[in-house]
């Protein structure tokens, strides 16, 4: 077997679509100088989540600065909690993508915050995006976001606020 070669990328500008390219393309890379000119350098709570979120989905094996993965597997009743530094908006974009090319359906449950200033609301997704796919030949027929309640920070976590999508 050859050596494994990398894609070698700096920074962390649209690390949730280099993931979500390197997934749909099988490309392993390596990400350099994360946030490298801020004060605490390194991966931030809701990319370590992320990363967290694209195990459960993947066949996925993460090191200190390489993502690799090649099949998205899927999967049934899986459950990932967020966090309360990005909403469930942040998670949701490359689930979408992902969700349409797994092998299995893919059905999850998400806690955490629904609505924030800084990403899409689930309203905006379950509303807008979800029916955007119908243009893309995707049928509308299973396809489901569900908001089964809601939470806004710093209390989200002491209400139960979950959003479910299955694609």
């Amino acid at each position: 077997m050859g050596k494994t070669r990398y894609m070698r990328l700096r920074g962390s500008r649209h690390l949730r679509q280099r993931l979500v390219l390197a997934t749909l393309t099988a490309t392993p890379i390596v990400v350099e100088e994360i946030h490298s000119d801020d004060t605490f350098p390194g991966l931030r709570p809701h990319e370590v989540s992320l990363f967290r979120l694209l195990e459960k989905i993947t066949d996925h094996s993460f090191g200190r600065s390489c993502y690799t993965s090649r099949v998205l597997i899927g999967g049934k009743n899986l459950v990932h909690d967020c966090g309360l530094s990005r909403s469930i908006g942040y998670f949701l974009e490359p689930l979408i993508l992902l969700g349409l090319f797994g092998k299995k359906p893919l059905s999850i449950r998400l806690k955490g915050v629904t609505n924030d200033s800084k990403d899409p609301s689930v309203d905006t997704f379950r509303t807008t995006t979800l029916h955007m796919l119908k243009r893309f030949g995707v049928p509308l027929e299973g396809l489901e976001l569900k908001i089964e309640s809601r939470g806004a920070p710093p209390l989200a976590r002491r209400g139960p606020s979950s959003s479910s999508y299955h694609p």
